[in-house]
């Protein structure tokens, strides 16, 4: 695959996804994705998943496509006030339940990451699945700033999606015989708010996939940093 077809093709189609430029920020953040994607899930995978999953990025991060933390907050203390904030002012009318106040860990269990895990039961479950599909133990449960990590983050964005871990549907549910995907229907993986937001982020997987296809990511799709791997955290 080659990178600089990959990103000329974004910066051309910057209307749509990057009105001001990419950033050194929103690179190195799709840069890393793509290369969790080619050394763990590319030999397994079409390339419309990945294209899925950085649409449904693009959206959860509001462009930055680097981890983050809900409400964009500076840390989880900040991000459970401004939820805080928010719930009493009649903005969370969804929310039945104040998951950002803080749990036995002692920490706010308040969404972070690619696509943001919330609820510590979900921090657990993210822990408890990596394991048992990468043969790693990473202590999510109890650092639940580990799911910011620009590696693990992006396990948790893709194999959440194509698994369904986030809710009761996965990316192959969304596939058509054509062998392409209902990206619009496919933000019931992430969030049910397909009627809001599901064109708008379809247009965005729709862009991704187009730079894939032109910088030739579904014959040859491999790492550009041929060390990424998992990091070494406790």
């Amino acid at each position: 695959m080659d990178r600089k077809v990959f990103f000329q093709y974004l910066a051309e189609n910057q209307a749509t996804l990057f009105a001001d430029g990419i950033s050194s920020e929103q690179k190195s953040g799709l840069n890393t994705k793509l290369d969790v994607w080619a050394k763990w899930y590319a030999a397994k995978h079409p390339v419309n998943f990945l294209a899925a999953a950085l649409g449904q990025i693009y959206h959860e991060t509001g462009g930055k496509m680097v981890p983050v933390l809900e409400a964009f907050a500076i840390d989880r203390e900040q991000s459970a006030q401004l939820l805080e904030k928010a719930y009493n002012e009649g903005r969370l009318s969804w929310v039945k339940q104040r998951y950002w106040e803080k749990d036995e860990s002692g920490k706010h269990p308040v969404g972070g990451g690619d696509i943001q895990l919330t609820h510590r039961r979900n921090y657990v479950a993210a822990q408890e699945r990596i394991g048992k599909k990468f043969e790693i133990d990473i202590n999510l449960a109890e650092n639940y700033d580990l799911a910011l990590d620009p590696v693990i983050s992006a396990h948790i964005a893709f194999s959440g999606m194509i698994d369904g871990w986030f809710r009761e549907c996965k990316l192959s549910d969304f596939a058509k015989d054509n062998n392409t995907l209902d990206y619009c229907a496919a933000r019931d993986i992430v969030n049910g708010d397909v009627g809001l937001v599901g064109k708008k982020i379809e247009v965005y997987c729709q862009t991704f996939e187009s730079a894939l296809a032109a910088a030739g990511a579904q014959q040859d799709l491999k790492p550009l940093d041929e060390n990424i791997d998992w990091p070494d955290h406790d």
